[in-house]
């Protein structure tokens, strides 16, 4: 178990130390999360891409079908 005494810096150098370890963990931990959302990010325009061109070739589609029983 952590007591107080464990976590309360002794001197100045440790207090700057644990400043430095907190800030590197935090920047870790910030890039973690900005890959997961640009992971996301991706996923969803992929998925949006794929919905428009499908939705572009129904059209198509529905376009020439709709010429060719036009015509006769």
């Amino acid at each position: 178990m952590t007591t107080k005494k464990d976590t309360v810096p002794r001197d100045a150098e440790q207090a700057r130390l644990d400043l430095e370890l907190t800030r590197q963990e935090l920047g870790e931990t910030a890039e973690a999360l900005a890959g997961k959302v640009r992971e996301t990010a991706h996923r969803t325009q992929r998925i949006a891409l794929g919905t428009g061109a499908g939705i572009g070739i129904l059209a198509l589609v529905f376009v020439i079908v709709r010429r060719l029983t036009a015509r006769r």
